[in-house]
C-alpha cells in the first residue's frame, strides 16, 4: 500500500504553510523527519527523488470531529475504512466521537476502542485519537469520571449528537476542563423543536417543522454565561450553522472568554436552497441554513472567528438513509471531500493558501495539543503532508469515497484539487 523511504527529497514543489507560499522548494526527509527545505538543487549522493513539479505540498489535515463508529457500529464504518477515507482526503489525524455502542464514557470502553483501532492505525499510518462523553451513556443525567478519562489520554469531552441541557452538568465539565486542560465540545441544540431541516424550499415541500437557529444559539448563549465563571476552562462549539451563533462567539472572543468554534465543509458549500429532496445525505444536524448563514460562515472562517474546519464525518448504512427526510438518520460523510471544498474556496478567491493550511491543519493540531507532530512542515519535525494537484477540477463520484458508507452530499459536485500522495514520516502513499 505504501513505499518506505529512509531518505528522500520532494523536489521542486510549491510549499503551502500557515505562514504563506514558497515556490520551487526541495523538501529533504531523513528517517521520517524534515532535515532541510531549500531552493531546488542537484544531489550527488544516492537519494530517492519524488518529483513535485506543478504540485503543492501542504501539512496533512487534522480533523477534530469524526464518527469512526468504533466500537460497535461496524455496519456504518470500520476502523480500516474510516482511516482509509481520512488518508485519501489528505488527513493524517482524527478525533473520534464517543456516540458508539457502548458509549465511550469509561476507561474500559476507551481501551476497547483503542484496541479495535490499533491495526488500522498501523496499516494506514493515520492517527486516531478519542474523545469521551460528558455524561454517562449520553443521557445527560450523570457526569463521567473526567479525571480518570483525562489520565487515560482522551483529547476532549463531548456528548456530540445531543446538547447538554442541565446547567449543573455543564458547570461540572467546565470545572473538569479547567483542571485537565481538555476542551469541552458542545453539540449546541436544545431539544423539543421537532425540526429536521431549516426553513427552506424542501422543508416546506415535505411539510416538516423548521429546525430553528435558536435551538443552537440559545444553548451557546447559556454556555457562555456559565463559562464566564471558569476562565481556565476550554469551550468549543461544534459545527456552527447560524449567524446568530457566530455573533455570540465573536462577542465572547472580544471579551476574552476561552471559546473556539468550527464549521463543517457542507455548511460552507451548501444552503437550504441547495438540498436535493431525493438525497437524504443532505439531512444533517445541525441543518443547512439560509444562503445568508452560509455567507456569514464563510466570512467568519476567513476572518478567524471560526477557528478551523471539521467534517462531522457521519457514515450510515443505506437502510437508515432512505429518501424520507422525516425519518432518515442525520449525517453526511466528509473525510474524502473536505480539502477539496477548501481548495474550491481558495480557487474562488475567498481563502488564501495560508488560510487553507490554518483551518485544515495547523489550528486543529494546536487545538488537540498535537502540533509537535501535525500541522507544520519544518526542519526537525516528522513530515505529515499531502501532495496535491490544485489545477484539477473534477466531479465527486462514489468511486472517490473510501468510507464504508456512501452518504456524502458532495457526490455530483465539481470540486477543485486532487490528493496525489501522502507522506507520513518515512511512508509514501501514491494515489495516482
Amino acid at each position: 500500500m505504501y513505499h518506505a523511504y529512509p531518505h528522500y527529497v520532494i523536489k521542486n514543489v510549491e510549499l503551502w504553510t500557515a505562514e504563506g507560499v514558497e515556490k520551487g522548494r526541495d523538501v529533504e526527509v531523513h528517517e521520517g523527519r524534515v532535515v532541510s527545505i531549500h531552493p531546488s538543487a542537484e544531489y550527488a549522493s544516492p537519494v530517492t527523488i519524488i518529483d513535485g513539479s506543478g504540485l503543492v505540498l501542504m501539512p496533512a489535515g487534522v480533523d477534530p470531529q469524526v464518527h469512526l463508529r468504533v466500537p460497535g457500529q461496524e455496519q456504518k464504518e470500520t476502523p480500516g475504512t474510516g482511516l482509509l477515507a481520512a488518508l485519501r482526503g489528505g488527513v493524517a489525524a482524527v478525533l473520534s466521537m464517543p456516540n458508539t455502542k457502548p458509549v465511550i464514557d469509561s476507561v474500559k470502553v476507551c481501551e476497547m476502542a483503542a484496541f479495535e483501532l490499533d491495526e488500522a492505525e498501523k496499516q494506514t499510518g493515520v492517527r486516531a485519537y478519542l474523545s469521551a462523553a460528558i455524561t454517562r451513556d449520553l443521557k445527560g443525567q450523570e457526569a463521567v469520571d473526567y479525571q480518570a478519562l483525562a489520565e487515560w489520554g482522551v483529547k476532549a469531552f463531548t456528548d456530540d449528537g445531543v446538547g447538554v441541557v442541565k446547567d449543573e452538568l455543564m458547570e461540572a465539565v467546565f470545572q473538569a476542563s479547567a483542571v485537565t486542560g481538555l476542551p469541552v465540545l458542545q453539540h449546541a441544540e436544545y431539544p423539543g423543536h421537532g425540526g429536521v431541516l431549516a426553513a427552506g424550499p424542501v422543508q416546506e415541500k415535505i411539510g416538516s417543522k423548521p429546525y430553528p437557529a435558536a435551538a443552537e444559539a440559545d444553548m451557546v448563549a447559556r454556555d457562555l454565561k456559565l463559562l464566564a465563571k471558569y476562565p481556565k476552562a476550554r469551550y468549543h462549539v461544534l459545527h456552527v450553522s447560524a449567524h446568530e451563533t457566530l455573533e455570540l462567539v465573536a462577542d465572547a472572543k472580544r471579551r476574552g472568554l476561552p471559546v473556539t468554534c468550527e464549521v463543517s465543509p457542507h455548511h460552507l458549500w451548501f444552503s437550504s436552497h441547495d438540498i436535493d429532496e431525493h438525497n437524504s445525505a443532505f439531512k444533517m444536524n445541525p441543518p443547512l441554513r439560509s444562503p445568508e448563514d452560509r455567507e456569514a460562515l464563510r466570512q467568519a472562517l476567513k476572518s478567524g472567528v471560526v477557528d478551523f474546519v471539521a467534517t462531522d464525518h457521519a457514515p450510515h448504512e443505506s437502510s437508515v438513509k432512505t429518501e424520507n427526510f422525516k425519518t432518515a438518520a442525520f449525517g453526511t460523510t466528509g473525510l474524502e471531500t473536505s480539502l477539496r471544498v477548501l481548495l474550491s474556496l481558495w480557487k474562488e478567491g475567498l481563502l488564501e493558501p495560508k488560510d487553507v493550511v490554518r483551518c485544515f491543519s495547523k489550528k486543529p493540531a494546536e487545538f488537540l495539543g498535537i502540533s509537535d507532530e501535525f500541522g507544520s512542515i519544518k526542519p526537525g519535525l516528522p513530515l505529515k503532508a499531502a501532495l496535491v494537484d490544485p489545477r484539477t477540477e473534477e466531479t465527486v463520484s462514489e468511486d472517490d469515497l473510501y468510507s464504508l458508507s456512501k452518504n456524502n452530499c458532495f457526490v455530483g459536485q465539481k470540486l477543485t484539487g486532487h490528493v496525489e500522495a501522502m507522506f507520513l514520516s518515512d511512508r509514501f502513499y501514491r494515489f495516482r
